[in-house]
């Protein structure tokens, strides 16, 4: 419940939609709104206009059902419902290794622009170190990722020794595509597969293309706190039907501070990695749910990297591979690929500093 609460308050905290209306441009139908509290962990809330209740019925209907196909093929902590649809998931896929799984194609798919995204990213973005990923969040965040206190030593350095007991080969699973069938094979017993840093944005990402698809100009998605997709907003007409989107200040230490900066978007999705949620001090440094495919570690050198592009799924993923990036490294990668992913960044570091790297949009530090 604690997850669900703190979920709901970064929401309303991110998208600020208050505002006088423009009555003469006022669009034809009505807003509706649908929440979403069991599917991947986060709580998802979503806003459309429909021109009546039947379409809203309908739209509600298939927004959920995108949500929790992607929860039940990418979880890796349940075995599918009894009653699901599909053949397997990756929770079933991580037990049986060095064998191989057919697939259905949502997951195939979801796989493949997973691994073309680590290798865009040189492995900093990497779905198969579950195992690792789970060695410090069981070690100094316990279940549920919520520990703001200090590790005792022995702790830290047990958890350490035990996230960097595994080996990850750089190619940890085969996909594989024959006339409509598709497959996996996990090639090392060290490999879990985690989608976790993906599969949220992916989903949401479906969900948007749905709305799109259906001429659906005025919308707003928001997947927990941290990855929300944007059509117009319909009551800032007045400003050209742009959300006011408040970034959560990393390093807050009252109601005063509660953001740090201010965006007005549209037509756009926004995707946060940070350290600010699920964190343990160690020596006076975040140790964090983010961790590094490179050095098997939480790294230190940000407390948030906010993207702003088309893509949901694709700032998810490249979100959490910059977070893990050291700066001169986090600069060439922007530089090289911004234009090419149509991305931009907002990064704010470790020291206290915001360091911007946008083309097209406007970003006000408001603190």
């Amino acid at each position: 419940m604690k997850k669900i609460l703190t979920a709901i308050i970064l929401a309303v905290l991110t998208l600020s939609t208050v505002a006088c209306k423009d009555t003469r441009d006022e669009p034809e139908g009505t807003m509706f709104s649908l929440s979403l509290f069991q599917y991947m962990d986060t709580f998802v809330s979503v806003s459309f206009m429909a021109s009546d209740d039947d379409q809203a019925a309908t739209i509600k209907s298939e927004i959920e059902a995108i949500y929790q196909t992607y929860h039940e093929l990418s979880t890796s902590y349940e075995a599918l419902p009894s009653d699901s649809r599909f053949m397997t998931n990756i929770y079933e896929i991580n037990t049986r290794p060095n064998q191989t799984i057919q697939i259905d194609k949502e997951l195939y798919d979801l796989l493949v622009e997973a691994e073309a995204l680590r290798i865009a990213t040189d492995g900093y973005f990497n779905v198969a170190i579950g195992n690792v990923v789970d060695a410090w969040k069981s070690g100094i965040l316990g279940e549920d990722g919520y520990l703001f206190e200090a590790i005792p030593e022995d702790v830290f350095l047990a958890t350490k020794a035990n996230a960097l007991s595994y080996s990850i080969p750089e190619t940890a699973f085969l996909l594989d595509e024959d006339n409509g069938t598709y497959s996996i094979t996990v090639l090392d017993e060290d490999v879990k597969i985690d989608l976790g840093a993906i599969s949220k944005g992916y989903a949401t990402e479906r969900v948007k293309d749905y709305l799109v698809g259906l001429d659906i100009a005025y919308f707003s998605i928001s997947a927990g706190s941290s990855s929300i997709a944007l059509g117009g907003n319909k009551n800032r007409l007045d400003e050209g039907g742009v959300f006011h989107v408040s970034l959560a200040n990393p390093i807050r230490t009252g109601a005063a501070d509660g953001t740090y900066g201010m965006i007005k978007v549209k037509d756009i999705s926004v995707t946060t990695s940070g350290d600010y949620e699920q964190y343990a001090l160690y020596e006076g440094e975040r140790y964090h749910h983010i961790v590094s495919p490179i050095s098997f570690e939480p790294e230190q050198y940000y407390h948030t990297v906010t993207l702003i592009g088309e893509d949901a799924g694709l700032l998810d993923a490249l979100s959490t591979a910059l977070f893990s990036m050291a700066p001169a490294l986090f600069e060439t990668w922007v530089e090289t690929h911004a234009e090419d992913y149509g991305i931009e960044v907002i990064r704010f570091n470790n020291d206290g500093t915001v360091t911007t790297f946008l083309t097209d949009t406007d970003f006000e530090d408001i603190r």
